[in-house]
């Protein structure tokens, strides 16, 4: 029970980090000016995946691959539909707020109850994460007037297209250790001070994400 909980979970780290890379990937075409900096984010976030699959290796269990895109794929579907529309504010938000934000609170959620061989791998991971996540607030804020409402727009489509992803993860969480509630409570309160980190008032903040997850 364990290692399959693990393995569907380790699938949906695995994807997720491997989708991050090809989205940075994508940013380096669209921001050339950025391209050095989003290429190296981008090999980071290749490397937490191939990492990922090593911490299931060893504890003799694979990554759901297939479980894991079935559930990124609005989300993924989402920035591939901004990038072709050159909404970069879009694809910051869907990729450097959102999906590191999530991928932030995971990790933290983790760590307690991660195996010696995961911990420190998730530990280094996690202080990675926080860069990305930097770099689209700072990209976000220096251009937040004029993209204040493509900024909204994208959160009202891109948080209810993620939760769906947390929610089916739910029983393997439990079965694993993890609180569920407390990993929906750290990625809302880690989303919020990106929102406000990029110009929106506190209270804007909240009242944006609780109207995009109610939605």
């Amino acid at each position: 029970m364990y290692r399959q909980s693990y393995g569907r979970i380790n699938g949906v780290v695995v994807v997720g980090e491997a989708l991050a890379e090809q989205h940075f990937r994508l940013l380096a075409r669209a921001i050339p000016e950025d391209a050095g900096e989003l290429k190296r984010l981008g090999a980071m976030e290749g490397c937490h995946a191939r990492d990922f699959v090593g911490c299931a290796k060893n504890l003799g269990t694979e990554p759901d691959a297939r479980f894991a895109k079935e559930l990124f794929a609005p989300l993924h579907a989402l920035f591939r539909d901004c990038d072709r529309r050159g909404d970069l504010p879009g694809c910051l938000v869907i990729q450097c707020l959102i999906v590191e934000c999530f991928a932030v609170a995971a990790y933290r959620v983790y760590l307690p109850v991660a195996d010696t061989y995961a911990r420190p791998i998730t530990a280094s991971v996690l202080q990675d994460e926080v860069e990305h996540l930097n770099y689209g607030e700072v990209w976000l804020k220096q251009r937040f007037s004029a993209a204040k409402e493509a900024i909204t727009a994208v959160c009202t489509q891109a948080l209810p297209a993620t939760l769906p992803i947390l929610r089916a993860l739910v029983p393997d969480m439990q079965t694993i250790g993890m609180d569920p509630l407390e990993l929906m409570v750290e990625f809302t309160e880690i989303f919020e001070q990106s929102l406000e980190a990029i110009g929106f008032t506190r209270h804007d903040a909240t009242r944006l994400t609780l109207r995009a997850m109610a939605a």
